[in-house]
């Protein structure tokens, strides 16, 4: 079976309303999107700035294309 790897990042500075971007990359297994998912662990140690991720792996939609959008949060 072959899965999509998403990766929610939220970016933003101190007083102003955190930005969402969603990636979803094609993983050809289970096994590989567990692998490429923790290479999105990471910390941005910067003052009054946040970046945060999020990963998850999911099955993928028969057709299910790779896509970069924003989520309104």
């Amino acid at each position: 079976m072959k899965f999509i790897l998403v990766i929610i990042l939220t970016m933003g500075a101190l007083g102003e309303e955190p930005k969402t971007i969603e990636m979803r990359i094609p993983q050809e297994n289970r096994a590989e999107c567990l692998k490429s998912a923790k290479t999105f662990k990471f910390s941005f140690p910067i003052p009054m700035v946040t970046l945060s991720t999020e990963t998850r792996c999911e099955p993928r939609m028969e057709n299910e294309e790779p896509e970069i959008r924003g989520v309104n949060t």
